[in-house]
């Protein structure tokens, strides 16, 4: 059989997968720095049982956009008119549902790197192309995008859209008011529309005042993209939301074939609609539960990583869920992942799973709880220290 060429030819597991399985079977307690479901992680909202109780959940009322009370009650909580949301199985979901709108197979769009990887699959399974461009690191401002870049990459692959993390994943950057404003015109001038994927916005840690939301942008068409996942720390649910905005005709008609390609699939479950609107409103609590976690364990990444001297240096960190840990290249990525899970029993995320420009990057996500946060942050530095020990003696031999 010849299979469609979309998911490309490697669809296996990677050597840290394979290993982590292989632990994890042999009944190994593993302490996971890439883990990234609050399921796991003891973060949960309450409640939930009680909102899907109503029995209006199983009563089944097909809408392209999503059920209406659902709909306003974004509207409520987020801003604009219900007609301008619809309501998905997931943010995942509704990226194909933009993909599918604006690009024809074999056209491209713009996304971030570093960036999270699942964009090139979502792309690849649409049939287009993702074209990156670059964001810049300088210590201890944090990332910027380069606008040139953008622009440069815009004017030569002739992308259809440009995808904004907001904040990033893993670098944690927001858009500053300053290059929203950038984008937009380039937007604009060039009739490419902006998709912004806001799931992580509540979750600030570092960011100063000029962090800005895409959602309501009228510029150029928008598409903002949310979801209970990170809002709520439910991906169990499996609801996501994105709210079109824009120029009122270009986005009136984005909308309407928006509904046709909803109406398609009619993916977003009855009970999560019907119990969205008790859901939300037990957001703000936990986002701000969520946050003090997130901080705890960024101030325990530096206290373990820093000190006079250390090689070792936290990124900053604006936002998000994931921190970046620079350190010392004794090894390389792959094998200093490696080794630490063999070693320390440590899952951790190498940098060029997102596309770093170099070598030397672990991805460590910040909702772990904090005694397990910090107990794996110690490992990682004497796993990494230990190399330094053991490179030096080889040295002294030579």
């Amino acid at each position: 059989m010849r299979f469609s060429r979309r998911l490309g030819s490697d669809t296996g597991q990677n050597a840290l997968s394979a290993l982590l399985e292989r632990l994890a079977a042999d009944g190994e307690t593993i302490l996971n720095l890439s883990d990234s479901n609050p399921t796991r992680c003891g973060l949960s909202p309450g409640g939930v049982l009680e909102a899907l109780s109503d029995p209006a959940c199983l009563r089944y009322r097909p809408d392209p956009r999503g059920l209406e009370s659902a709909r306003l009650a974004l509207a409520g909580r987020f801003g604009g008119d219900a007609g301008s949301y619809f309501l998905s199985a997931s943010t995942s979901e509704a990226y194909s549902w933009v993909f599918k709108l604006l690009c024809d197979p074999g056209d491209s769009l713009l996304v971030p790197k570093p960036g999270y990887p699942l964009f090139d699959s979502l792309a690849g399974l649409e049939a287009v192309r993702a074209v990156p461009y670059r964001l810049e690191y300088s210590h201890p401002g944090g990332w910027a995008i380069d606008m040139d870049d953008l622009a440069a990459a815009a004017e030569a692959s002739g992308a259809k859209a440009v995808v904004v993390i907001n904040p990033n994943n893993p670098t944690g950057s927001y858009a500053s008011r300053a290059e929203r404003s950038a984008i937009v015109d380039t937007c604009a001038e060039r009739g490419m529309a902006v998709i912004a994927d806001e799931v992580f916005y509540p979750y600030a840690i570092e960011a100063g005042d000029s962090r800005s939301r895409f959602g309501g942008e009228d510029g150029c068409l928008t598409f903002s993209l949310d979801g209970l996942s990170k809002l709520l720390c439910l991906p169990q649910m499996k609801l996501g939301w994105m709210r079109v905005s824009g120029p009122r005709g270009e986005a009136d008609e984005a909308g309407s074939r928006l509904e046709h390609i909803a109406d398609t699939y009619l993916s977003a479950g009855a009970p999560a609609m019907n119990a969205l609107p008790a859901l939300l409103g037990k957001a703000d609590a936990l986002v701000a539960s969520v946050r003090e976690r997130l901080s705890a364990n960024l101030a325990s990444a530096r206290s373990v990583f820093g000190g006079d001297g250390s090689p070792y240096r936290v990124l900053r960190c604006d936002g998000g869920w994931t921190a970046l840990l620079e350190y010392p290249r004794y090894d390389s990525e792959e094998r200093t992942a490696l080794g630490l899970l063999r070693e320390e029993l440590v899952a951790v995320q190498p940098g060029y799973f997102f596309d770093m420009e170099r070598d030397g990057y672990l991805a460590l996500s910040l909702i772990l709880d904090p005694v397990v946060f910090a107990e794996a942050a110690r490992r990682v530095r004497r796993y990494i220290d230990a190399l330094s020990l053991v490179r030096t003696a080889h040295r002294v031999v030579s």
